[in-house]
């Protein structure tokens, strides 16, 4: 019987090594007991799993505002908009964020602190029933359960690399291994035929986009809604595909929202100049001062409201 017992008392001690290790690392600030990491290094946390570390930030310390989209959002300045409306915000953006998962992040906020204004990165390549995941749901196991966040092979991944950075210094590093032209015409050549290749009107979308402005306009959330420019050269893929009608009738849905909805993917002097972009989707940082200074600073010059 004592073999037995130390034998099923050695199985348990990798598990209880790897929960202390996740525990005092806490590469996502899930507990947020132990500051003995330093938080530069936890950005390859939040590097690896941007989702996770947003909205663990998020229920840690809950805002009002809040800022929903993909990468694409990221560029908008926050500083800005908070310069701009005197009220704190923070993002829950992150890589690849399909509609419905945005509309599953403002529920899974608004469930946890009242929300007051969300700011949402939206663009018609996000309008698809083929654009769709459900990471979300896997969160909120995780907010319900520790150890689902302990035992967890990402967070522990994330703890290599926080680790990694916390004593040797060596960060993550996800830029792409080809110069700017060939990852230019990757884009538009790989993601644009992803994007644009494959499309349907995406029911359960739009009927979720209908339920969420209705829940918003009734609860008195003031939400914007701004699609994001891509470069010209990316929109001719959907021209290539044929999709300037279903483009259309989506930016018609957008406006019929009670939300303000404000649109800078269309021909203008940002969508014409590769300067503007860090390649053809993702719109540098100066292009997103300039959408905040036109949208906050209610001086419209180069983007259009719908």
């Amino acid at each position: 019987m004592k073999r037995f017992l130390k034998n099923i008392a050695y199985f348990f001690i990798p598990f209880f090594i790897w929960a202390l290790v996740v525990f005092f690392v806490d590469p996502f600030n899930y507990f947020n007991k132990i500051e003995l990491i330093d938080k530069n290094a936890k950005i390859n946390a939040e590097n690896l799993n941007t989702l996770l570390y947003r909205s663990v930030d998020f229920m840690n310390f809950p805002t009002s505002n809040i800022l929903i989209g993909d990468s694409r959002t990221d560029a908008l300045s926050q500083n800005l908009i908070e310069k701009y409306s005197k009220k704190k915000f923070k993002k829950l953006n992150t890589n690849a964020t399909k509609l419905n998962e945005i509309f599953d992040l403002f529920y899974l906020a608004n469930n946890k602190h009242k929300i007051d204004q969300v700011v949402i990165g939206i663009n018609f390549s996000m309008f698809n029933k083929y654009s769709f995941e459900n990471r979300v749901s896997s969160l909120k196991k995780i907010f319900k359960n520790p150890f689902l966040y302990i035992y967890n092979k990402d967070v522990l991944e994330a703890c290599y690399f926080v680790l990694r950075s916390c004593f040797f210094n060596i960060n993550l590093d996800f830029k792409p291994k080809m110069n700017r032209d060939q990852f230019w015409k990757w884009t538009i050549d790989v993601k644009g035929g992803h994007w644009y290749g494959k499309y349907d009107f995406p029911n359960n979308i739009y009927a979720d986009l209908i339920e969420f402005d209705n829940f918003t306009k009734q609860n008195e959330t003031k939400v914007i809604f701004i699609i994001v420019p891509h470069h010209k050269d990316f929109y001719q893929r959907l021209i290539d595909f044929e999709l300037e009608d279903e483009e259309k009738n989506f930016k018609e849905i957008m406006s019929s929202l009670n939300a303000e909805v404000f649109d800078f993917d269309f021909p203008n002097s940002i969508t014409e100049n590769k300067i503007n972009f860090h390649d053809p989707v993702h719109y540098n940082d100066s292009i997103g001062k300039i959408m905040v200074d036109e949208i906050w600073g209610n001086k419209l010059l180069i983007g259009r409201k719908l």
